[in-house]
């Protein structure tokens, strides 16, 4: 019997993949620090910059202040929409399933190909946990009670 709603958890190698992301709040932060550290190319494009972005000292981060426009999908791996304009997030959505480009849409699961997990990463290990899209609060709380228990267990470092 297929599950509903349940995700496959696939980690992929993101070194010198182009990433775009639309809008450029806290949780866009967050998710290019993500994508970042994981050696990715990251592109942000938003009408408004949170000021945080520009203290990020990165050769991988390109920030544009514009509006959307389908030119920025051109030789983009995967692309996130955090906006709070739902039509942007719509139009980025169709955009990248014309192009067949992996997308996640924040504010609506339902138009995501995948969902953006909480991240513990260090040189020996990747931790991913993801709460389906049902639970942020619930996701955070693992991943901090993840943390706290690999920092307090050593031997998981060899």
């Amino acid at each position: 019997m297929q599950k509903k709603d349940v995700y496959f958890p696939m980690f992929i190698n993101l070194n010198g993949k182009n990433i775009c992301i639309f809008g450029a709040g806290k949780i866009a932060l967050r998710r290019t620090k993500t994508m970042l550290e994981m050696g990715a190319n990251v592109k942000i494009v938003a009408p408004s910059i949170l000021d945080e972005f520009y203290s990020i000292k990165s050769d991988k981060l390109v920030i544009v202040k514009d509006f959307y426009s389908e030119k920025y999908l051109e030789d983009v791996f995967i692309v996130l929409s955090i906006t709070n304009d739902n039509k942007v997030n719509d139009k980025v959505y169709i955009d990248c399933k014309n192009r067949n480009i992996i997308v996640n849409i924040a504010s609506d699961k339902n138009k995501c190909d995948f969902l953006f997990p909480g991240v513990i990463c260090n040189e020996n290990y990747t931790v991913g946990v993801c709460a389906n899209g049902k639970n942020h609060k619930l996701a955070k709380n693992l991943v901090c009670t993840i943390r706290d228990f690999l920092q307090r267990r050593k031997d998981f470092e060899n």
